[in-house]
């Protein structure tokens, strides 16, 4: 879609494959961010899961100084955004920990979704200490629900179902939170 998009202004008359093609050699290199955040949402159109976590697990979580100087490297390279686009990116895009739990989330659930349960839980237990300071009720769901499918991956079976319960009791009081409102 975004890439899509891009093209579209652009004009460029390049096809999705020789542009995909050339992000994923660009993104060997380890210089373009912005690129491996978006380009995902292209590979979940098409199913190819671990294509899409391997993208975003390329991206630095922890130097939001190294993503800045990313982007400035895709800005000059391609040349698509314009100059207000980039001063936005630039006040905006440091990583906060609610970014970095949410990236690591996302990266372990598309881990997940070729069941690949090493990789997926490397990310859930990358930054998992956020968790307890997070007040973003759906991020700490999501967390659960990965954690507890690595579980499941993993025959755990016993602590998967525990988990489970958990996880449709706080479901549960959520609905009836919002049925007595």
């Amino acid at each position: 879609l975004w890439i899509r998009s891009v093209m579209e202004e652009t004009g460029s008359n390049i096809t999705i494959d020789q542009l995909k093609e050339y992000v994923w050699k660009t993104l060997k290199s380890g210089k373009v961010v912005v690129v491996r955040e978006k380009f995902p949402e292209l590979y979940e159109s098409e199913q190819q899961w671990l294509r899409a976590a391997q993208m975003l697990s390329g991206i630095d979580l922890d130097s939001g100084i190294r993503l800045k100087q990313a982007f400035v490297s895709l800005y000059m390279s391609l040349d698509f955004l314009s100059p207000g686009n980039l001063t936005n990116f630039l006040k905006t895009r440091m990583l906060d920990d609610t970014n970095k739990l949410s990236k690591c989330v996302q990266i372990a659930r598309l881990y997940l979704e070729y069941d690949d349960a090493v990789n997926a839980e490397a990310f859930i237990n990358k930054d998992s200490f956020l968790v307890t300071n997070s007040n973003q009720e759906v991020l700490n769901l999501q967390y659960k629900v990965c954690y507890v499918r690595i579980l499941d991956l993993k025959r755990k079976f016993l602590e998967a179902a525990l988990r489970y319960y958990g996880i449709s009791q706080i479901l549960s009081n959520a609905k009836l939170g919002t049925s007595k409102a």
